[in-house]
């Protein structure tokens, strides 16, 4: 099995207590372009404000083709809230970083925290891996109180460039080990 090779066995889809996680699909573009075009949510993001479905539609194509990432739709009910992934695959380290985001109106309910403990724990139990990565702006506080709280340490700021301001940001790094 390659590196890359455990994410074609990841389940469809995953549920946990209030989130069903689906693996995205062109289907959930248009409901992923309304989070993906909120400006307060695709500046965390490290993309620019979405102003069509058929970036959305891309954005999703191109997560399909990559052999190194996966992404899952979440759902409360019926309702499409946000997504979860893997970015990229760090085979050297036996790593995976993470990313993910949530529609406005589900912020500080801890649903993210379910979710990630969720994504986590599976990642865990099914893969190879060693652990998680996280990427986040220093700005984005709520973010990095939800990764320390799912014992993330942080490890290093590094310089990137950011697709949302066109220029090199700052960006801080964090790390979940997996238990061994």
């Amino acid at each position: 099995m390659t590196d890359t090779e455990f994410l074609t066995t990841l389940p469809e889809e995953i549920i946990s207590k209030r989130v069903t996680f689906k693996k995205t699909k062109s289907a959930h573009a248009a409901a992923l372009f309304s989070i993906w075009s909120d400006e307060a949510v695709a500046r965390y993001m490290n993309i620019e404000k979405f102003a069509t479905v058929s970036q959305a539609q891309e954005m999703i194509r191109l997560i399909e083709e990559e052999p190194a990432a996966c992404r899952y739709t979440l759902f409360i009910e019926d309702q499409i809230i946000g997504s979860l992934g893997i970015n990229d695959i760090l085979s050297a380290d036996k790593t995976a970083e993470i990313g993910y985001e949530l529609a406005q109106q589900f912020w500080r309910r801890g649903i993210m925290t379910e979710a990630l403990t969720t994504f986590i724990e599976l990642l865990e139990k099914q893969t190879y891996l060693r652990g998680v990565t996280a990427k986040v702006l220093p700005d984005n506080t709520a973010s990095i109180r939800l990764l320390e709280n799912l014992h993330f340490d942080y490890q290093s700021t590094t310089k990137e460039f950011e697709l949302y301001t066109q220029d090199v940001c700052t960006v801080l790094n964090f790390f979940a080990s997996f238990s061994l």
